[in-house]
C-alpha cells in the first residue's frame, strides 16, 4: 500500500495553493495515511496540520512525508486555529465521536472511519454537535460507493424485487497474532470496542443494513479463539428484520479461506422476484423472469469486471479509489456545506446492531437494537 501512495504523491506533488481547502488529520497510523494520499489526489485541499496519539516518532514520520506543516501530539492544539475547515478522525476506534464533536463544537465539518465509534450514546453526541452547527458529519463505509450496490439498492428500493425474505451477510478475514500487538489499541476492548463484527466486519454490516433497512432485533453469540485478545474473533446472530425478512450474521478473524472482496464480505438478499448477491467484490441480480417457477436470469450490476482488491487476509492492503471516492466527496461537504455520501445518523446502524448483538451474547436472550 505504501508503494501505492507514494506513486499516487508524486503524481500530484506541487498542487498545493493557499487557496485550497485546509484539513487536519488526527491520528498519524495506517489508516491516516490513505486519508493522506486522498486529499493529494483530490487536489482541492492541503493537509495542514495533524496531530498523532502516544507515538511521537510516527507522528514525526509521517508528517515528513506527507510534508505536514503542523504536527502535534495534543489535536485539541488545533481547534484554536482559524485555517482547519475539515477534519479527518484516524484514531483508534473509542475516541472517534469526542475528537469529532470537538471539531464540530468549534465549528469544523469531520469525516470520522469506520466506525463511528463503539459506544451508541458517544455516536448521539456526535451526531447531535454536527446538528447544532449544521454540519456535515461523515463516515467512512467505501462499499457504498461501489457501483454494483448502489445500482442493487436502487432495484430494492423501486420495489422490483417484491418483498424481502431472507438475508445473509458475513465476514471472513484473518488476522495474525502478530497484527493485535501491532499496536497497543488492538484486540482491546476499551479501544476496539470489538473484534471480527465492530471492527473487521463492520464493512459488511453496514454495506447489508445500506441494502435491507433496519435490524429489529437480533439473538446473538460471540467466541474468542487461539488468540490472546479481549474481543471476539468469531460471532454470529439471527436478524429480525424491521420489514419482516430473517437473516443471519456471521464474522470471523481466523478464516484460512477469507472472502476475496474489498473488505472481505458477502451478501445475499433472497427476494420475492429474485436474489441480489454480493461476493468477491462484485453484485449480481438473479432475475426470476417467471413468477412461481424458477426461470432465473443472471444480470452483473457492475460494468467493471476486473478483479477486486482483497484485505480479507492483508489489513494494509486498501481500495484506494473508494477511498478516494469517501473523501473527495467530504472536501466537496466540507466546501458547500452539504450532507455526506455516508452520513452518521445513516453509518450509526451498524453500531446499534453490532451492540445488540453483544448484548444479547450476554443475556442469552433475544435484543432489542436500540
Amino acid at each position: 500500500m505504501r508503494d501505492l501512495i507514494s506513486i499516487y504523491l508524486n503524481i500530484f506533488e506541487g498542487m498545493i495553493s493557499l487557496d485550497k481547502l485546509g484539513i487536519a488529520i488526527v491520528g498519524c497510523g495506517m489508516i491516516a495515511e490513505s486519508h493522506a494520499a486522498a486529499i493529494k489526489m483530490d487536489g482541492r485541499a492541503i493537509l495542514i496540520a495533524a496531530a498523532y496519539g502516544t507515538n511521537k516518532t510516527r507522528g514525526e514520520e509521517f508528517a515528513k512525508k506527507f510534508d505536514v506543516p503542523f504536527i502535534t501530539g495534543d489535536y485539541r492544539e488545533l481547534l484554536k486555529r482559524g485555517d482547519i475547515g475539515m477534519a479527518c478522525i484516524c484514531t483508534p476506534s473509542n475516541m472517534h465521536a469526542e475528537n469529532a464533536a470537538d471539531f464540530l463544537n468549534a465549528g469544523i465539518p469531520a469525516l470520522v472511519e469506520k466506525p463511528p465509534d463503539i459506544n451508541g450514546e458517544s455516536v448521539t453526541r456526535m451526531i447531535d454537535a454536527a446538528n447544532k452547527k449544521s454540519l456535515p458529519l461523515g463516515c467512512v463505509f467505501p462499499n457504498r460507493t461501489r457501483q454494483g450496490l448502489i445500482r442493487a439498492k436502487k432495484l430494492l428500493e423501486s420495489g422490483e424485487l417484491g418483498a424481502m425474505y431472507a438475508v445473509e451477510c458475513q465476514y471472513r478475514g484473518y488476522r495474525s497474532p502478530e497484527y493485535y500487538i501491532s499496536s497497543k489499541w488492538k484486540g482491546k476492548k476499551a479501544s476496539d470496542g470489538g473484534g471480527c463484527l465492530m471492527n473487521q466486519g463492520i464493512h459488511a454490516v453496514d454495506a447489508m443494513l445500506w441494502l435491507t433497512g433496519p435490524v429489529e432485533k437480533v439473538c446473538g453469540q460471540i467466541g474468542t479463539f487461539g488468540r490472546d485478545i479481549e474481543v471476539e474473533n468469531a460471532g454470529a446472530a439471527l436478524l429480525k428484520f424491521k420489514n419482516g425478512a430473517q437473516g443471519v450474521l456471521i464474522g470471523a478473524t481466523l478464516s484460512y479461506t477469507p472472502e476475496e472482496a474489498p473488505e472481505g464480505d458477502r451478501i445475499r438478499i433472497e427476494c420475492e422476484n429474485g436474489s441480489i448477491v454480493y461476493a468477491n467484490g462484485k453484485t449480481t441480480y438473479h432475475k426470476n423472469n417467471s413468477p412461481g417457477s424458477f426461470d432465473v436470469e443472471k444480470i452483473p450490476l457492475d460494468d467493471d469486471d476486473s478483479e477486486a482488491v482483497s484485505s480479507g487476509a492483508s489489513p494494509e492492503v486498501i481500495d484506494m479509489q473508494t477511498h478516494f471516492i469517501i473523501v473527495s466527496d467530504f472536501i466537496s461537504c466540507a466546501i458547500d456545506i452539504r450532507e455526506p455520501l455516508v452520513p452518521a445518523r445513516s453509518a450509526r446502524m451498524s453500531v446499534d446492531t453490532v451492540l445488540a448483538v453483544y448484548r444479547s451474547a450476554e443475556s442469552g436472550r433475544w435484543e432489542d437494537v436500540v
